[in-house]
């Protein structure tokens, strides 16, 4: 019978109410011959019509078209989708392997291309976030909500709004919520740290959409990502997927859980005031557990509980060390000064480089230069402004010579032995007269020192020197020479003499002195 199955549900309905068959033919536009057709497989089969109205479509086809069946519990098995839907999300797993599981347990039931079938037209009932397929500990989907938060300066009152970010895992639909500052490469890159560290995990890919702190540009000749988030993604071992432009429904699943957000979290917390980042984030964390935690109609298994049971040991395993840059600058070209300023800070690196693109990554506690991506020169990070770190090892030999000779170079020197030895230089180089003879003599001075490995005893030498106002290189050196700064401090010692044993005393000698 080649009419809609909606509408041979609608004639065995109004046969059930007692229509005529030209009433019926006249109200769903058929032939009253073909409503007199389905009459008559209703009476062959003789099923109740409240009973066929109660199947399935494919069921109502097998019993009202073809006949074939004679009563509804004598139907091949169909299996429970929304099992062999939440089964599909496990790593390598198939409709196969799941057809042949269901035979084993219904050996009646229907044929593969029938499950196959029938599991397609099941999952287009679904609500489009939940049709896309994700393998378990495969995919994140992150997306910023478009409404911001306030957080509030306990002292000048001022407002500032803050950032919401939203990452959902693909399988279990497991929700974390991060508030930051900007939408900025480096709150980009705090967003993942703390997602990671909720999940415990990392997952093999990150869909995003095209924002800058992700993606610089898109198009014919494929996308250029921002090259931080690149390298942060390398150091995770994941790969990163951008939507189509202006195609939201590439991430489906990151739209609804920001809708969700935004409706269930967002909403709720909206006449609570937060002082701080911290305050806030604790309160999201409190109403993102509730959501994970929840069980529905849609979710009768919550979504912490699919998490733990099937996507959590799929996750890569969290790096050793935490990602260690804040910073990247790339593809620098090195001038002919093989020197680079970097936050108002001068850094060398070796001079064979010059005309060359380097990388340079900075964490909180160093400036890393990279060619190529080895790292070919390293500096402790210098936090105040205008400050130099110049090896002399990255130096061409004329150059390392002059150095040697210049102020800025005996500073440097000072100031890695010791405090005092730092005092005592500037002292010297603050003398506006015979300014190049004692550039010389503290030369001198640092030969010296290296040459007699007196590095462990140079910092008090110049204490002592300090102390007793002896600025002169040659005085340093006579109290070096004749370890004066050690029969200084002997002098200081005091020693407690009336606690001897062998001492008589004034006791001992009695009588009246004459």
């Amino acid at each position: 019978m080649k009419i809609p199955v909606v509408i041979q549900r609608k004639i065995v309905e109004f046969l059930a109410q007692g229509h005529t068959h030209r009433q019926i033919a006249k109200r769903v536009r058929v032939s009253p011959t073909t409503v007199g057709v389905v009459a008559k497989k209703l009476n062959e089969i003789q099923i109740s019509a409240t009973e066929v109205l109660n199947t399935s479509n494919q069921e109502f086809i097998d019993i009202v078209q073809t006949g074939v069946v004679k009563n509804v519990e004598k139907c091949k098995p169909l299996p429970d989708f929304t099992y062999i839907h939440d089964q599909m999300k496990i790593r390598d797993m198939t409709f196969k392997q799941l057809w042949l599981e269901f035979k084993e347990v219904q050996p009646d039931g229907i044929s593969y291309s029938r499950f196959a079938r029938l599991y397609k037209e099941w999952a287009k009932k679904l609500h489009p976030s939940m049709r896309q397929h994700f393998t378990a500990g495969q995919t994140l989907l992150v997306d910023f909500c478009g409404k911001t938060m306030p957080v509030y300066d306990a002292n000048s009152g001022k407002v500032r709004n803050v950032q919401i970010f939203v990452g959902v895992l693909g399988a279990s639909s497991l929700i974390t919520v991060i508030a930051v500052e900007t939408q900025q490469t480096h709150d980009w890159l705090k967003c993942f740290t703390a997602t990671f560290d909720r999940i415990s995990g990392v997952p093999k890919e990150v869909i995003t959409d095209n924002l800058k702190a992700a993606v610089i540009k898109t198009g014919r000749n494929g996308t250029e990502f921002n090259k931080t988030f690149e390298q942060f993604a390398e150091y995770h071992d994941f790969a990163i997927l951008n939507t189509r432009p202006r195609t939201p429904q590439d991430k489906g699943l990151a739209e609804v859980s920001v809708q969700i957000v935004q409706r269930s979290i967002l909403v709720k917390l909206r006449d609570r005031n937060f002082f701080s980042l911290d305050e806030l984030q604790k309160a999201l964390d409190v109403e993102v557990d509730k959501i994970n935690r929840a069980m529905t109609k849609r979710f009768p298994e919550s979504r912490w509980d699919r998490f733990n049971r099937f996507e959590k040991r799929e996750l890569l395993a969290l790096p050793a060390h935490p990602y260690p840059f804040s910073k990247w600058i790339f593809q620098q070209t090195v001038s002919e000064f093989y020197q680079f300023t970097v936050d108002g800070n001068i850094y060398s690196i070796p001079y064979t480089l010059i005309g060359k693109k380097l990388d340079i990554g900075i964490t909180s506690r160093e400036v890393q230069f990279f060619y190529e991506n080895e790292i070919i020169a390293s500096h402790d990070l210098l936090t105040g402004y205008g400050e130099a770190s110049i090896l002399e090892e990255h130096m061409p030999a004329n150059h390392r010579l002059y150095n040697t000779l210049s102020p800025a170079s005996i500073k440097q020197w000072a100031k890695s032995v010791g405090n005092y030895v730092y005092k005592f230089v500037e002292q010297v180089l603050n003398k506006s007269k015979h300014l190049a003879r004692n550039i010389k003599s503290l030369n001198k001075l640092r030969d010296y020192i290296l040459e007699n490995k007196l590095d462990s005893v140079i910092n008090q030498a110049c204490e002592y020197a300090l102390k007793y106002n002896l600025l002169a290189v040659t005085d340093l050196l006579y109290v070096l020479k004749n370890r004066k700064y050690i029969h200084s401090m002997s002098a200081h010692k005091t020693i407690n003499l009336s606690a001897h044993a062998n001492l008589r005393g004034a006791d001992y000698f009695g009588g009246d002195a004459r």
